[in-house]
């Protein structure tokens, strides 16, 4: 099978969560901060599941989560009305199909994904690991997603 047609069932495996158990892989990967389905652990990292950045539907919110994987972040931020100061380091030692998986589960299944969800891929976490993204851009970013 040619390097391209490899890379695309890879990608077909990744989207559909074939490849990695979802769960298993957020459990272990994000579940130690963020709780046992993304709940959020008061006083350490904020919930995933429900996030009211993700409740809005907005575009930007697709490529948040793998940004916020790849970068990690710091700062103040207020989530369930509850106020956060930590930091989150960078995963990037992680490979673009984990990413791509953790971002799917958490903008899929821990939130409710638009109807016309595209799930992401690891071509385009490949492409966003380029992007050179800080945390005060992501804090923006999450300041709009959340209006």
């Amino acid at each position: 099978m040619a390097k391209a047609g490899i890379a695309f069932l890879l990608t077909m495996l990744v989207a559909t969560g074939a490849l990695a158990d979802d769960v298993a892989l957020f459990t272990k990967t994000c579940g130690a901060c963020h709780g046992k389905g993304g709940v959020g652990i008061p006083g350490m990292a904020p919930p995933l599941a429900g996030a009211e950045w993700a409740k809005a539907g907005k575009p930007d919110s697709r490529l948040y989560v793998p940004e916020i994987i790849l970068n990690g972040l710091s700062g103040k931020l207020t989530a369930a009305g509850r106020t956060y100061q930590g930091i989150m380091p960078a995963q990037k030692q992680r490979k673009d199909e984990e990413i791509a998986t953790l971002a799917n589960y958490v903008l899929a299944k821990l939130n409710s994904a638009p109807a016309d969800f595209k799930p992401l891929t690891a071509t385009e976490v490949e492409a966003l690991r380029a992007k050179k993204v800080d945390h005060k851009t992501l804090l923006g970013t999450r300041s709009q997603l959340v209006q």
